[in-house]
């Protein structure tokens, strides 16, 4: 039944059904690492956050790690 209900919406429906299905999660992970790690900022929120979406990527981790390193000594400069 739920797949009759994705076939029959609009590819506009589908796509924003999968925005709102990826706002909702991206909350509950935000909720879920800021109830462990109160203090941090906007930024490290966001690779938080990638982190969790990405924890079984080796090379993404990896990446991340990289453009976290790059984002905080551009932040100091």
């Amino acid at each position: 039944m739920y797949w009759d209900h994705v076939r029959a919406m609009s590819p506009a429906e589908r796509y924003h059904k999968a925005l709102r299905l990826n706002a909702s999660v991206r909350a509950i992970v935000e909720t879920r690492i800021r109830e462990r790690q109160p203090n941090l900022s906007g930024l490290e929120m966001k690779f938080a956050v990638a982190r969790r979406y990405y924890w079984n990527e080796p090379r993404v981790l990896e990446m991340l790690d990289e453009a976290e390193k790059s984002a905080q000594e551009f932040s100091h400069e």
